[in-house]
Formats: C-alpha cells, structure tokens, sequence
C-alpha cells in the first residue's frame, strides 16, 4: 500500500524545488541514497525519539517561508497558561513538589492553517507527497494523511522573547516541525529521552528533571531549515527562553486517519473560534453516536 494519499490541494513547487535533494533524494525512493536517509531518521529516533535532518530546505525556500511567516505572525493566536508537565489539574491532597503539582507559565502563538496562501512556499512543503511518504517510514507507518483540518494542519508556531516552553510530555504521538527562526542565545530543544513508559509514569525522575537534574539530558538547537522528527510521548522536553528576539518554527501535521478533524469546541478553546468543518464532524460524530445499536 502506498504512504501517501492524495493531497487536498495539488501543491504549487515540486520536491526538488523546495528541498535539498542532493543531500536528502526525497524524490528518488528507491534509491540506496533515499534508504540510508530513512534508516539514519530510524536510528535517532529508536535511540532517543528523535531525528534532526539538518539544512533539509532550500536556502531560496527557506528564506520565502521565513518572509511568510514574519509577515502572519501578526495574526498568530497567544496562549497562556500555568501547566504542569501532563496538561492536567493535580489532584487533591498531591505534595507541592510532584511533578503533578510543578506549574510553570507558558506563552506562545500560533498561525491558523488557513491564513497560508494555497500557492505560497509553507503550504507546498506542507503537501508534498514526498514529504508525507518518508515522514510515515521514518516514524513506522504503513500511511500518513496530511492533517486536514482547517486550523491546526499546519501552523507557525511564534516564541516570543524571553518565554519559556515548559517541561512537558506530548499528548500526540508524535510531531514534525521545520527551523524558521532561532536566536543566538536560548531557544534551545532538550528533552530526556524515555524518561516514562506506558506502564511507569517514574514521577520521581521526572520531579529530579525538574529540579535541574542533567544526568541524561539531550540539547540541540533546531536552526533555520532544519527538519526534527520527534516522539514526544514518554521523553520529558522543553524550550529554552529565546534571547535577543523571537523563535519560530513550522509544524506540519499528519494522521493516520484521513478524515480526521477536531471538534468545534476544542477549536473554540484552541484558536477562539471555529471553523464551518468542524460543525460538519460535530454532526457526523453526533450521527454515528445515534445510529449505534
């Protein structure tokens, strides 16, 4: 079966176009070159649920993407919130010091997926069915589906200055983002490789994480152009404070699903407002509840 299915919308750049295929042949599959590429994204990610796949865009692309999304960060949508590593309330009568009860504040923005222009740079990168193929076997996939919700299939995530993206743990399975701008000082990526499992929350070497244990930490700096493959589902991980201006980065989103799309009310709690798609699957998943015997 293949890895990908069929885009939404047919992307304007072709793989060569936006990606350096000299060093990384997207478009050359069965090629030794594009095997030793996945093998090398496997091996970082089995070791440490990770995989930095540095200068993957084109410099003429890059700088494009970076024009586009200097120009939207504007219209970025900012959160913030106190929140412990797990994005939930710690129960009652939890000690001060579990990590259930470490709080620490976050803000960031984020670009709704529909401000990109269906014929702009972020957009075709988002599509390419290159892309999509080795993201699905890099990661161990059978088939990945770019995400097709209207807000959050791709967006520009925005760090300003001076903010911290706290020590947490993913609710998703995984994540995939570009480098689009990184500051001199901060801004760095590290994370604690496996640090629970689905069997072992390990509270207590997460609490000694949080109170500056370096022991297994891993740091790198995702740099302008860059491609992260990350699962961040057991590996604690956070962002450094950028200083001297503000990071960016491109997240793309895929599923394993190719219908899948979110409700109107965690839109509504997600970006203030949704979109008429997400009405649409309140009614389908309302239809499915009723029909079900």
């Amino acid at each position: 079966m293949s890895n990908v299915r069929s885009a939404d919308q047919t992307a304007r750049y072709t793989t060569a176009e936006l990606f350096d295929v000299q060093t990384y042949p997207l478009d050359q599959a069965d090629s030794p070159q594009y095997g030793a590429m996945v093998r090398e994204a496997i091996e970082g990610l089995t070791s440490d649920n990770c995989a930095q796949l540095e200068n993957f865009i084109r410099p003429d692309i890059l700088a494009a993407m970076q024009q586009e999304a200097d120009e939207l960060s504007k219209e970025a949508v900012f959160h913030q919130a106190n929140l412990n590593p797990y994005f939930t309330d710690a129960p009652e009568g939890t000690p001060a010091d579990h990590p259930l009860n470490r709080f620490s504040p976050r803000r960031h923005g984020m670009v709704r997926g529909d401000r990109f222009a269906r014929d702009g740079v972020i957009w075709s990168v988002f599509q390419n069915r290159d892309l999509c193929r080795f993201v699905a076997q890099a990661l161990g996939y059978e088939q990945l589906h770019t995400y097709r919700d209207p807000y959050a299939c791709t967006n520009v995530n925005v760090q300003p200055e001076g903010c911290e993206f706290a020590w947490h743990f993913d609710n998703n399975e995984f994540t995939v983002s570009f480098g689009l701008k990184q500051t001199d000082e901060g801004g760095e990526f590290e994370y604690v490789p496996n640090l629970r499992s689905r069997d072992d929350e390990n509270y207590d070497a997460v609490q000694k994480v949080l109170d500056g244990d370096r022991t297994n930490l891993r740091s790198l700096k995702l740099r302008p152009g860059d491609l992260q493959l990350f699962r961040g589902g057991y590996t604690l991980h956070r962002v450094t404070a950028p200083k001297g201006g503000e990071r960016q980065s491109l997240l793309l989103s895929y599923v394993t699903e190719p219908d899948d799309i979110t409700t109107s009310d965690k839109a509504i709690r997600i970006w203030g407002e949704a979109h008429p798609d997400h009405y649409a699957r309140d009614c389908q998943l309302a239809g499915a509840v009723s029909e079900t015997p």
